[in-house]
């Protein structure tokens, strides 16, 4: 089941989606490889923690963040956040954080490799299921700022 808020915002917001099941997974790279895609096409969220307020950033499954460039989009000096910040502020738990900064009121970071997607494939706040969306959709609901933050995993 994907998170009962999520499906709220997605019914309320009359975008186009998706729902992808697919075997238990508790990362982005590992929904990739399951649903047989590119790592590029699939994004993973990210909670981070600044000095003034948390952030969620939305990036390429295969890839980890680059801080200094995020310090620099958010004017902030960030780092990530904690297992507890997760579990106490979006209420969830690692590798369930649905990348919809609107869910939680949360500022979203959008890397822009994943700008060349015509669709975007997200977690839905469930190990089994995605959400499938054009990543317009994905923009017009979320708004984020998009930047260069990401980094290929060495």
């Amino acid at each position: 089941m994907i998170s009962k808020p999520l499906e709220k915002l997605l019914k309320q917001s009359k975008v186009k989606y998706e729902i992808v099941e697919h075997r238990k997974v508790y990362t982005a790279f590992d929904s990739a490889e399951t649903q047989d895609l590119k790592l590029g096409e699939v994004a993973k969220a990210v909670l981070l923690k600044g000095k003034k307020n948390l952030y969620l950033a939305v990036l390429p499954a295969g890839n980890n963040c680059d801080f200094k460039a995020l310090d620099k989009l958010a004017g902030d000096k960030l780092s990530m956040a904690k297992e507890s910040d997760i579990k106490n502020k979006l209420k969830t738990k690692i590798g369930l954080i649905p990348p919809f900064g609107s869910l939680f009121k949360l500022p979203v970071f959008l890397d822009k490799k994943l700008l060349k997607n015509k669709k975007i494939n997200l977690p839905a706040g469930s190990y089994t299921e995605s959400v499938v969306m054009t990543i317009k959709d994905y923009i017009k609901l979320e708004n984020p700022i998009a930047g260069n933050f990401s980094v290929k995993k060495g």
